[in-house]
């Protein structure tokens, strides 16, 4: 697990498009029930057989459109 948080603080999760639920809820710097309520409603959840990813770019783009208005 020590491994993981410092791939996920050394900028690991730059070059990742697809992100698992806990990299998404340490991205949107969200608990784990919120963070994957908010990446579902917006329609980032990307189903790959029984796992669920979530695509970092939609993630982007909303928080983006978010800021512009």
């Amino acid at each position: 697990m020590k491994e993981r948080e410092c791939q996920l603080t050394t900028g690991g999760m730059n070059d990742k498009r697809l992100l698992d639920a806990s990299e998404v809820c340490y991205y949107l710097s969200l608990g784990r029930n919120r963070g994957i309520e908010f990446a579902k409603s917006i329609g980032a959840e990307v189903k790959v057989g029984r796992r669920c990813l979530y695509d970092r770019v939609k993630l982007d783009q909303y928080l983006n459109e978010l800021t512009e208005a």
